[in-house]
């Protein structure tokens, strides 16, 4: 393991205080230091829905039939092995590699790498596993057909890389909140409100009654009342002061992980997405 190299691409993520939008490519340039691959991605797992987006050093060509049917068959095919899901059970705090279960002649002749990887040309592949408030967070790096597997020192690198990875993901979710003021945090703690229902949130905190908010707003006070039920249900509080602390305090992205509510551009179960988010 090149512990001299793994030591300066820490210094170099530890010294940048990353937020939720820049670690992704700081973590692509260090790894693609320090381990050769001609793809590294970068992926959320919802666990409720089993949703997941995914962020590439390199955006894959957009091939709208083929990438479907791939998608389809790992659906299909996901549980034939407990290496191809994203479990934190099963990873913990290592970093794996296809070779530590399967011969070359093995893989080739799975139905998973038939279908979904080997129509992009894919083989080599290794990754970690993060666990996080509902959802996972995934790492991986990957190699073209004919290229060798992962070395021992490759994978001790990336296991080694892990908790670090985490430790500045964290630290991103922390700067990613404290950045934003009240009007920017709604749409990442509610991502379903209406801009009517933010906008009545953000009169909320100013301790506007409601008749003081309908008349801001120019709609009734049953209308200002309704919204503030609604919110109360989607904050799940009762008052008016437990929904002001929850807009200002409480941890963000509690409904859905960043990659849902981030602005940008993120590769989904449907292609590539654009995420906008309106504040106003």
């Amino acid at each position: 393991m090149n512990v001299p190299a793994l030591n300066q691409a820490l210094v170099g993520l530890y010294s940048s205080d990353l937020d939720l939008h820049a670690l992704p490519p700081a973590i692509f340039g260090s790894v693609a230091g320090l381990i050769a691959c001609e793809q590294v991605t970068y992926g959320e797992f919802h666990a409720a829905s089993g949703d997941f987006r995914t962020l590439y050093l390199h955006n894959p060509p957009q091939q709208d039939g083929q990438r479907a049917a791939s998608l389809d068959a790992y659906n299909r095919l996901a549980a034939s092995h407990p290496f191809w899901q994203p479990d934190p059970a099963f990873f913990g705090e290592r970093a794996l590699r296809e070779s530590d279960f399967f011969s070359d002649e093995q893989f080739m002749a799975l139905p998973i790498a038939r279908e979904v990887f080997l129509p992009f040309g894919a083989h080599r592949q290794m990754g970690i596993v993060i666990a996080l408030h509902g959802y996972v967070l995934t790492l991986s790096c990957h190699r073209i057909v004919g290229k060798p597997a992962f070395s021992d020192g490759e994978r001790d690198l990336l296991q080694a890389l892990r908790g670090h990875v985490e430790r500045l993901y964290r630290l991103a979710l922390e700067r990613t909140a404290a950045s934003l003021a009240p009007a920017e945090r709604l749409p990442y703690l509610c991502p379903d409100l209406t801009r009517r229902q933010r906008d009545v949130a953000l009169l909320l905190l100013e301790s506007k009654s409601n008749e003081a908010i309908a008349q801001a707003l120019s709609v009734s006070v049953e209308t200002v009342k309704s919204h503030v039920r609604t919110l109360y249900d989607k904050l799940g509080v009762e008052d008016r002061l437990a929904a002001a602390v929850a807009i200002l305090q409480r941890p963000l992205f509690a409904e859905l992980p960043p990659l849902w509510t981030l602005a940008g551009t993120y590769w989904g179960p449907d292609g590539l997405e654009e995420r906008v988010v309106a504040t106003a």
